[in-house]
């Protein structure tokens, strides 16, 4: 029962991490005055890639 609640809360801390990152990147303004750029979005999704390995790593 342990390893599964320290299974959800590293799955729930991981997508928190995401999404919080992901949100305040796309808030903040590069000054050219566009909207999200496509690089923001291979930003979120390399962090979100490395934080799911990180949980990974840690819960297996």
């Amino acid at each position: 029962m342990a390893g599964a609640l320290t299974t959800v809360y590293a799955v729930i801390v991981a997508l928190v991490a995401i999404v919080g990152f992901g949100y305040v990147l796309t808030q903040s303004d590069d000054g050219t005055g566009t909207g999200t750029r496509w690089s923001d979005w291979g930003t979120v999704a390399a962090v979100a890639l490395f934080v799911l390995g990180l949980v990974w790593a840690t819960v297996l």
